[in-house]
């Protein structure tokens, strides 16, 4: 059994406004990870890293923000639904995320590459798919919400999409993946909380939970700050914030 923490305190709504005074949405980051970093074997396998536990919580996160970001890279090795989901945890009102209330899933796509029979696109919530100014989107016409975002030195301008998704009234983003789009917000210091689940396991190679970052030496090393650690099911939950 996860210890108790309620939906606001996981996401730590009382701190939004920082992101807000900026104009932006407050980002909530989170992945989860072996005790030695791997978010996934060599061989690309990662189910199941954590416990049940850890990923019934993903569904608290989601709920608790208005929209919930990946990258292409995990919409093609996954095809997630993202959509909220399951009603077996007391903290889960679902009367509170219903279809017409669903958060927002946001694929960020540079090249259009969601095909038009991603899981994604079904009914269960809106969808906006971002990409660049160039892709070609007419596979996706009418199943999703497109905006055309400049692009950056890799992938897309995230500070460009988080001004699209502000002026869409959304107020808090659930970035759950992948490590490449991770580290594009956490280099223009685009994240304001992380949530890391760590699993008691080990595997020695693999995927990395975070991709190139833009630090080169420890002059540059993003210190965060404990916010509280807990246990869900077998593993440790750790919230933190960056230190600015």
């Amino acid at each position: 059994m996860a210890d108790q923490i309620e939906i606001d305190d996981l996401v730590g709504r009382e701190e939004w406004h920082t992101a807000h005074q900026q104009g932006r949405p407050f980002v909530v980051y989170k992945f989860a990870a072996t005790l030695d970093g791997r978010i996934a074997a060599e061989d690309g396998t990662s189910q199941w890293i954590t416990s049940a536990a850890s990923r019934a919580e993903v569904h608290l996160l989601r709920a608790g923000c208005h929209a919930t970001v990946v990258g292409s890279g995990t919409q093609q090795a996954d095809d997630p639904n993202l959509a909220v989901r399951g009603n077996d945890d007391p903290r889960l009102d679902l009367s509170m995320v219903a279809v017409e209330r669903q958060p927002l899933r946001v694929i960020v796509d540079t090249h259009a590459r969601t095909p038009a029979d991603a899981k994604v696109l079904n009914n269960a919530a809106p969808t906006l798919i971002a990409v660049a100014e160039d892709a070609d989107t007419a596979h996706l016409a009418g199943r999703a919400e497109i905006v055309r975002l400049p692009r950056a030195e890799r992938g897309l301008d995230v500070r460009a999409l988080l001004s699209a998704l502000y002026e869409r009234e959304v107020r808090a983003i659930f970035l759950e993946g992948g490590p490449t789009l991770a580290g594009s917000f956490v280099k223009q210091g685009l994240v304001d909380r992380v949530i890391t689940y760590i699993a008691p396991a080990m595997l020695g190679a693999g995927k990395a939970g975070l991709g190139d970052a833009g630090i080169r030496s420890m002059d540059g090393i993003l210190r965060l700050k404990v916010v509280r650690v807990d246990t869900s099911g077998p593993d440790i939950r750790v919230i933190t914030t960056p230190e600015r």
